[in-house]
């Protein structure tokens, strides 16, 4: 099928800018841009021509979900902040959303957030339910609390040994406290849960990337497969994906500690090039925690607490040797570091790695969060061939805390340094991290323009960039990430035809906090199908 798209206006690419009248699109691929008579003196007998009310753009991507997960939210408690601000809050909204296969389940609560400005502790979810297990989840994702029967049931006790990548936190008498630190802890517990049921998790992820979708985003990088429901989610997966159900092109990573047994059943795990919108890229490590957790390995301490450096999880030589059998098998690297001791390790890491790899290719390996990059650091990763996927939104969402608690402001400024990444040529990408923030790809865009923090303040204007900047970074350098950048990102004739259909034209809406985000999604088309409006 061959339709003509004529709109308000066409944005073909943001850098280098170019904008048309019309678009041709024949199958799943643009094959003219430029205007509209043109388009129709060219394809006289085109099966359809649209004129559209609104702005055309490239599909936008999210370079960081985590798909299945951001689905099982929603069937658990809603903790987050605007949802929850005190520990009575907490404990109705638990007691109100009730026991699923005889577990309480929360997400999101922040605890600096809180009236009580702390973490709940087992004594406060006793007062859910002393008989039955609960656990909540810390919007992080990187810390939980149990109640005393869920400590039970893992055999966690006052002195039970710290569990690799984690610890249970004791109070001040030395008993444990409920606190899961870090996710060896939190899935010591997490494997006590029952497992959820197989539709559950279809579900989930259908709702989740039906949310994307919804967005204007049309690729999405599930950062850990397997977080929900182990090798099982991949199976989900490509359920969807052979069902021709999946609306979103989808980028999976799987949890590093997964990758054997699947490979060892799927050799060519990552080297199938097929034409399904589910493609599996590589294997995710970590390699600290998280800022507001104080988990994040940091060279200074911080400002908080001046003896606290965060938790390093893999220094350079356990990356190294854990991502030998992984890159022998064809995986591409994500290494989640937030802090600037653990984005060190990481780029050294990967120098190692290269120098081994000589002569057998290199791929771009990824840096997710990089959010506390030094300069040096942003050169280096560029040297080494790195890829970066920064969470933008963090500044809007943690950027007054981190200012104000955790880092102190020289360091907060700094935070996802997205100017300095484009001006080093490194390839970048921006995300949401969802659940952890919303999936809403033009408030994370606005963001990175504007800096707004949630409190109002301005964070770092330094490293804000222009609108058409932005939604770059969103479209085809996000795409290059996952080694797409030729085949979307742009609707240059001979590329795929993802693209979204907005209310008006981003550029012109000014890059005061509110104007970009305030744009309306109509429709949004994924190779040449409309997946949603329309």
């Amino acid at each position: 099928m061959v339709a003509i798209l004529a709109a308000d206006a066409i944005h073909v690419s943001f850098v280098p800018h170019r904008q048309v009248q019309a678009l041709v699109i024949d199958g799943e691929k643009v094959v003219f841009a430029g205007t509209s008579e043109e388009a129709h003196r060219r394809y006289p007998q085109a099966d359809q021509s649209l004129e559209l009310n609104g702005t055309i753009i490239p599909g936008l991507v999210d370079s960081h979900v985590h798909t299945v997960f951001t689905g099982m939210t929603g069937q658990w408690a809603n903790l987050r902040p605007e949802a929850v601000g005190s520990m009575d809050a907490l404990i109705a909204a638990l007691v109100r959303c009730g026991a699923s296969q005889g577990w309480y389940r929360g997400w999101g609560y922040d605890d600096t957030l809180l009236l009580e400005g702390r973490h709940p502790s087992r004594h406060d979810l006793d007062r859910v339910s002393v008989g039955d297990p609960v656990l909540v989840t810390h919007l992080s994702g990187h810390f939980a609390v149990a109640n005393t029967r869920a400590l039970e049931l893992a055999g966690v006790w006052d002195g039970t040994p710290d569990p690799v990548g984690g610890s249970f936190v004791r109070d001040e008498a030395g008993r444990a406290s409920g606190l899961l630190w870090g996710i060896g802890a939190v899935r010591a517990v997490r494997e006590q849960c029952p497992q959820p049921e197989r539709g559950d998790g279809l579900r989930a992820a259908r709702e989740a990337m039906d949310q994307a979708v919804s967005q204007g985003i049309t690729q999405i990088h599930d950062m850990a497969i397997g977080s929900q429901f182990a090798a099982r989610e991949l199976d989900m997966l490509r359920e969807i994906a052979d069902a021709g159900a999946m609306p979103v092109r989808l980028f999976g990573y799987l949890i590093g500690d997964l990758v054997p047994e699947i490979v060892a059943r799927d050799p060519e795990l990552f080297r199938h090039s097929t034409a399904s919108r589910l493609q599996i890229r590589g294997a995710k490590l970590w390699a600290d925690g998280s800022i507001q957790g104080l988990s994040a390995a940091v060279v200074d301490g911080y400002e908080c607490c001046p003896e606290s450096h965060g938790n390093l999880l893999l220094s350079s030589a356990q990356i190294v040797a854990k991502a030998q059998s992984l890159l022998a098998a064809g995986a591409q690297l994500a290494v989640h570091a937030n802090g600037d001791g653990a984005i060190g390790e990481v780029i050294e890491a990967f120098r190692e790695l290269r120098g081994l790899a000589a002569g057998e290719g290199w791929a771009k390996h990824r840096i997710e969060h990089f959010q506390m990059a030094h300069p040096e650091h942003i050169k280096a990763a560029a040297e080494v061939g790195l890829g970066a996927s920064l969470f933008t939104n963090h500044v809007h969402y943690w950027g007054d805390r981190h200012r104000d608690r955790f880092v102190g402001p020289a360091r907060a400024e700094r935070m996802n340094p997205l100017r300095e990444c484009l001006d080093h040529g490194l390839t970048v990408g921006m995300h949401s991290d969802s659940p952890v923030t919303p999936m809403n790809i033009l408030a994370t865009i606005e963001t990175a323009v504007t800096r707004s923090t949630l409190g109002g303040s301005i964070l770092g204007a330094a490293q804000g960039v222009s609108a058409a900047e932005a939604f770059h970074v969103a479209t085809a350098l996000s795409a290059d990430l996952v080694g797409m950048g030729g085949a979307v990102g742009t609707l240059e004739p001979g590329m795929l035809a993802d693209l979204v259909l907005l209310d008006r034209d981003p550029l012109l809406a000014g890059d005061a906090p509110g104007h970009i985000s305030a744009s309306v999604v109509k429709a949004t088309m994924v190779g040449g199908e409309w997946v949603y409006g329309a």
